[in-house]
């Protein structure tokens, strides 16, 4: 496994730059210039300003997979009425 995929998989360095309202304002540890706000309740509790934190991402296969089945068939619900030649498509 390469370096770059290992580093990936501990997740990405970030910190609590500041909590206001109930969102913390998390900031990039190698980019501090990017930024965003997530809601408390998705933190770890007890979590405070200048806590530094690994952020992970995970492929959702049976989520996504699950998406293109209903989008496919709501498509199919919208057209089964329509001309074979989709001439008379209603939305």
């Amino acid at each position: 496994m390469s370096e770059e995929r290992k580093e990936s998989l501990a997740g990405v360095p970030v910190f609590i730059d500041r909590i206001e309202e109930g969102l913390a304002v998390i900031v990039l540890s190698e980019d501090d210039e990017f930024q965003f706000d997530l809601p408390l309740r998705y933190l770890p509790a007890g979590v405070k300003e200048g806590d530094h934190l690994r952020l992970n991402f995970q492929l959702d296969s049976a989520s996504t997979e699950a998406t293109r089945q209903r989008i496919a068939a709501l498509k199919k619900e919208l057209t089964k009425d329509a001309d074979p030649d989709q001439m008379n498509f209603k939305l």
